[in-house]
């Protein structure tokens, strides 16, 4: 009776391979720009539905190879821009695509300090030392967000952002800092205009890095805001090694707006005036 139940398992497992031999696939290029002709670079390009995903290049160019089932289509996705979501259905293989998006309508709160007290303040601390590392390798992890909320009791303006680093095996890996506030449980919506990207250079040495914001960052008391790091780029195969912490920290896919909620943290903090 087991040997029925392994050779009936095996004749499944070979069926199912058979299956996926005989599906057939397309693969497309394209290339990403705003309304002005500009190109878009480090656009997440994922096929919805699927665990296919992949990002733009610095020009932004992009490759992927689609399964070819009934309803395949592409969702472009940036921290600056509305996500946009291209119907595939009927193009044929090698076929190249211009995509368009347009920037984000979110607007920021206007904020005036009016008979204020300043106070320089960090919103978010590193929490216990955890004994290993959080390690982001190869090409596996783009386009994975991992960071932290925030709920100010006073209005805030960001300065820095900063980001321990144990070390990095990449001859170069570019991170995005991700900016979201958070409606409810299920919708982030980004509040930046301009992206924020940190360059790490390969390095052996522990150090922390100072990311600045390239526009007014203001975050308002009493909304809840998330705050991620993003791997967008890598150049050469290797590995960035981020100190782990014991406090709470929450991972998200970018074609989903649910976060997911883990006990180690990356040691992100954010330091700024509270009004």
């Amino acid at each position: 009776m087991k040997e029925m139940k392994r050779v009936y398992l095996l004749l499944i497992s070979i069926t199912i391979s058979l299956s996926a031999l005989c599906q057939t696939s397309k693969h497309f290029t394209g290339t990403v720009k705003n309304a002005n002709g500009q190109n878009i670079e480090y656009v997440t390009v994922v096929v919805k539905d699927m665990d296919i995903r992949t990002i733009t290049d610095a020009r932004g160019n992009f490759s992927v190879v689609v399964p070819d089932n009934n309803s395949p289509k592409l969702v472009f996705s940036h921290v600056a821009y509305s996500s946009k979501t291209v119907d595939i259905k009927g193009m044929s293989d090698k076929s190249h695509l211009d995509v368009v998006m347009e920037p984000s309508a979110y607007t920021l709160t206007d904020f005036t300090v009016v008979g204020k007290k300043i106070k320089e303040k960090t919103l978010k601390h590193k929490g216990l030392p955890f004994p290993g590392d959080v390690v982001f390798r190869g090409r596996n992890n783009i386009g994975v967000e991992m960071g932290i909320t925030v709920k100010p009791k006073h209005d805030f303006h960001v300065k820095n952002i900063y980001l321990p680093v144990h070390k990095s095996t990449y001859s170069k890996c570019t991170l995005s800092v991700n900016v979201y506030e958070i409606f409810n449980k299920d919708s982030l919506v980004n509040i930046l205009h301009k992206p924020i990207y940190s360059v790490v250079e390969e390095s052996q040495a522990k150090h922390t890095l100072e990311i600045t914001p390239q526009e007014p960052l203001v975050f308002t008391n009493h909304k809840g805001y998330y705050v991620s790091i993003e791997i967008v780029d890598t150049q050469s195969d290797g590995a960035i090694y981020l100190p782990a912490y014991l406090k709470t920290s929450y991972v998200r896919d970018p074609d989903s707006s649910k976060v997911k909620k883990i006990p180690i943290n990356l040691g992100l903090s954010i330091k700024g005036f509270e009004y």
